[in-house]
């Protein structure tokens, strides 16, 4: 069983006039009447109906109090069009903008308050990166390949993973690519570095692909260290919500080899 979405929330108000006065004209809402006489705030496909504190429509609330709502809105406007909007009529900007995290993901907010005291939140989405729980993935497998741990490496990858590299032949199941491949490189290089927030690739739903850059240092026999860069590629599966690696291919950078 799902939700859909809001389609109305109700506020109590000292004074319903006063209520729609801010509401229509620093949020732009639409004052509606349904119903025998009642009094709604419309916007975008939702409402909120507005109670009259001591005459409140049953059933209600346990405790109908004016000024105890904190509320949050999208807009498409630009913020900066929004402060000079309310500042013109002289409604006062409490905090922001300020970055902030919404239903779905990461948003710029402003807050002023109604007649009220209810707090109201005006924001802007921001652009959502799908691919940070990848992202996140490369920062633990940094770590992971620099503390060579190969428990933790074989947990963050599909049993029957493939991979390939930049002298290896196609090597197929994580026992094989562990003992084939990660024993033989990974206690030889140092500062491997994967860096994360310049990766590109996609998720699609529960699969995803990465490709970024990373390099590290090689030591030679008589113990010296030279730079060793290179360029990867994984494929994904996301199973039990966890990310696991199907596919990967590291291979040094022409100029590394």
């Amino acid at each position: 069983m799902t939700l859909q979405r809001l389609d109305h929330f109700v506020l109590t108000v000292q004074d319903i006039a006063t209520t729609c006065g801010f509401y229509t004209r620093a949020l732009g809402m639409e004052v509606v009447t349904f119903g025998a006489g009642r009094t709604a705030l419309r916007f975008g496909q939702q409402k909120i109906n507005l109670h009259e504190v001591g005459k409140e429509y049953k059933p209600n609330a346990a405790r109908p109090t004016p000024g105890s709502g904190d509320l949050c809105f999208l807009s498409d406007r630009p913020l900066a069009e929004w402060i000079n909007h309310l500042r013109a009529l002289g409604v006062t900007i409490e905090e922001g903008p300020a970055k902030k995290t919404g239903a779905l993901g990461p948003i710029e907010s402003i807050y002023v308050r109604d007649p009220d005291r209810n707090l109201v939140e005006i924001s802007n989405a921001l652009d959502r990166d799908d691919l940070e729980p990848i992202r996140a993935w490369l920062r633990e497998w940094q770590a992971t390949v620099r503390a060579a741990d190969f428990a933790a490496g074989r947990a963050m990858c599909a049993p029957e993973m493939l991979a390939f590299g930049t002298r290896a032949e196609m090597v197929e199941g994580i026992d094989h690519v562990m003992e084939q491949q990660w024993r033989h490189i990974w206690p030889t290089i140092k500062d491997f570095t994967i860096p994360a927030e310049a990766a590109r690739g996609a998720v699609l739903g529960d699969r995803a692909w990465v490709a970024a850059s990373w390099h590290s240092r090689g030591t030679r026999a008589d113990g010296s260290t030279f730079h060793r860069p290179g360029r990867l590629t994984i494929v994904f599966t996301r199973r039990e919500g966890r990310w696991l690696a199907t596919h990967t291919h590291f291979s040094l950078s022409p100029s590394g080899t």
